[in-house]
């Protein structure tokens, strides 16, 4: 029974598909105004990080919603989003976690 050939060309993947991403969080996003869903290729955020919240609001997956001035600036926040929206003049990353 063959088993085939399994040339594979590592030279087309980068190292951190190789060997995987060595940490929690793999990409961001910057948020400043109206609507960010965290559905669809965007499923995978949560995380968080105000540095100006400008009067936005986090709705989380299971429901609720956090106004987001009531956190501490500049502090990463492990939530499971499901959207932000309501800034204005807002300065907000989001973060990818790892295996998402």
């Amino acid at each position: 029974m063959s088993q085939g050939p399994y040339n594979i060309d590592y030279a087309l993947y980068s190292q951190f598909e190789r060997l995987g991403h060595p940490g929690r969080y793999i990409t961001s996003q910057r948020y400043t105004s109206g609507q960010l869903d965290f559905t669809g290729s965007n499923y995978g955020y949560g995380a968080i990080m105000v540095v100006t919240a400008g009067g936005a609001t986090a709705s989380l997956s299971g429901g609720g919603e956090i106004g987001l001035n009531d956190v501490t600036a500049k502090t990463i926040y492990d939530l499971s989003l499901s959207k932000i929206s309501g800034g204005t003049g807002s300065i907000i990353y989001v973060f990818k976690r790892q295996g998402m």
